[in-house]
């Protein structure tokens, strides 16, 4: 099989996955505003997904993050690995690349069904203890994806101060973001508290990084 093939294969089962799991968490959240969180079992989200319920812990590990998931974390960390043409860039290179980007990624990203989703998801996070828990530890985790990509797009140590103050002030600014949001009981359009934020974050890291 050519090396064309093989990634080809590779990426029509990675949008297969990603559209199966797309697919689980709207049956899950569904389920959850009909039973409540803790009435629901990964085994009935699975016979109602059509699935196996092995599928649904392999994809998805806990069944807080049936609730936190989130495709679009996967977008923009692709999205700043590519910036610039993928080269060795300087911090200045790295967050102008982030301000022109910033206007697509939020159109294409925040479509009315994904704020839908995001609200039913911010529901759940603001009223359920665990997985307030859990999604701490997946921002934490995000935190540390995002400081190894740019560590590796500016060509610094991966544990560069600045480094880490920038991926955390992007990852905990956008979840301060969510979370204003949620107090606000949803009355502003998602896209508008993202605009606002986002300038906010790239201000901060820039100044940051210098």
């Amino acid at each position: 099989m050519s090396e064309v093939s093989v990634e080809s294969s590779a990426s029509v089962w990675e949008r297969r996955k990603l559209e199966a799991m797309s697919r689980i968490q709207r049956v899950a959240l569904d389920l959850f505003e009909e039973y409540g969180y803790r009435g629901v079992t990964i085994e009935r989200i699975a016979n109602v997904a059509g699935v196996s319920a092995s599928s649904v812990y392999r994809y998805f590990g806990t069944k807080e993050m049936l609730v936190l998931y989130d495709e679009h974390d996967l977008r923009i960390l692709e999205a700043i690995r590519g910036a610039g043409g993928g080269e060795r860039v300087r911090p200045a290179e790295l967050v102008a690349a982030a301000r022109m980007l910033a206007p697509t990624l939020i159109d294409s990203l925040l479509t009315p069904e994904t704020e839908l989703r995001i609200r039913r998801r911010m529901r759940y996070v603001t009223t359920i203890p665990e997985i307030a828990d859990a999604q701490h530890r997946q921002m934490r985790e995000l935190e540390d994806q995002f400081l190894a990509q740019f560590a590796e797009r500016i060509g610094h140590d991966g544990n560069d101060l600045r480094l880490r103050i920038a991926a955390a002030t992007g990852v905990w600014g956008a979840t301060a973001a969510l979370d204003h949001w949620a107090a606000a009981d949803f009355t502003r359009p998602l896209r508008a508290v993202y605009t606002e934020a986002i300038d906010a974050i790239i201000s901060a890291v820039e100044r940051v990084l210098g």
